[in-house]
């Protein structure tokens, strides 16, 4: 049983955080969604085939991150950078609505 289940609306093209951050709610980041800081890595739970292909600046920072990826069991992806084109289902630290207290998340984004 996961703490909060959520469901969002992502957009066409739209990256998994800003679809959060549209809807009010608050996704962990430093440096804005530039695919940088790494802090708004998330991991995929279910349909990580729904996402769109890793492309260079996202591959860029999972690489730094690669002794990490080892020890999980779910893909590991930038919320920055990740655009969902179907269904998927993801686990993100740190996840809250805009106006409450830091809880763990895990989001579902059906396409529209």
């Amino acid at each position: 049983m996961l703490p909060l289940d959520v469901e969002l609306t992502v957009h066409t093209g739209e990256s998994v955080m800003a679809a959060a951050q549209r809807q009010g709610y608050f996704w962990p980041t430093r440096c804005r969604g530039q695919a940088l800081c790494t802090a708004c890595l998330f991991e995929v739970v279910s349909g990580g085939d729904g996402l769109a292909e890793i492309e260079p600046l996202e591959q860029e920072a999972l690489e730094t991150l690669s002794a990490f990826q080892e020890k999980r069991a779910g893909q590991l992806r930038l919320g920055c950078q990740a655009r969902p084109l179907a269904a998927v289902t993801v686990f993100k630290r740190g996840m809250k609505p805009a106006d409450q207290g830091r809880k763990t998340a895990a989001w579902r984004f059906p396409m529209t």
